[in-house]
């Protein structure tokens, strides 16, 4: 009899500890898979078409936050996106001597918590059709959703991207990947289009 009901509680116990698991969930973005179970890092580590940011993050040092356990949001420029800043601006970033631009600068694409998709129409909706998103630089992305739906983020310099996937699930944070990349505040002359 106590061997029948140990196995019961065992099995209980087991059933619980499955039911807490979430399920691992994946999502092909830009020709990646991305999953779940994985940091935010870790997903963008291995999608070529983030190579660009993922290296941005590294030179930075920022690697850690991009995969701490504290939950973030990440805004995530394709390698297109970087094409449409000015010619030369990812060296000079890359510079030694423009460490604390690079960081400050990687910085503006992170915001503390999970924000999803839901939670940004959420926000705007409530600001009367605009929300200002604060990143951990601090900076502040305004986000309006424009006459074809899409959510738009705009900087302090007015640069505008565009929100093209959202929530994509990690284990540490949601993605969203942006069309155009922001701009960049270093002591050179910018001439953003």
């Amino acid at each position: 009899m106590r061997f029948k009901i140990l196995v019961v509680l065992m099995l209980v116990a087991a059933q619980m500890g499955f039911a807490q698991t979430a399920p691992v969930t994946s999502k092909s973005i830009e020709g990646s898979i991305m999953v779940s179970n994985k940091t935010a890092f870790d997903n963008l580590k291995f999608a070529p078409n983030f190579s660009v940011f993922i290296n941005l993050v590294e030179q930075a040092g920022l690697k850690s936050t991009l995969t701490a356990a504290k939950p973030i949001t990440v805004l995530a420029p394709t390698n297109k996106a970087f094409e449409g800043l000015p010619a030369g601006i990812l060296d000079t970033l890359r510079k030694p001597e423009n460490k604390a631009a690079l960081i400050n600068y990687v910085k503006g694409y992170i915001i503390q918590g999970k924000l999803t998709s839901a939670d940004i129409s959420r926000l705007i909706n409530t600001g009367n059709g605009q929300a200002k998103l604060t990143t951990i630089t601090p900076t502040t992305l305004l986000a309006k959703v424009n006459t074809n739906r899409n959510v738009t983020l705009t900087d302090a310099f007015g640069l505008q991207t565009i929100i093209s996937r959202y929530d994509i699930m990690t284990s540490n944070a949601v993605l969203h990947t942006l069309t155009a990349a922001l701009s960049v505040s270093l002591p050179i002359p910018l001439n953003i289009k």
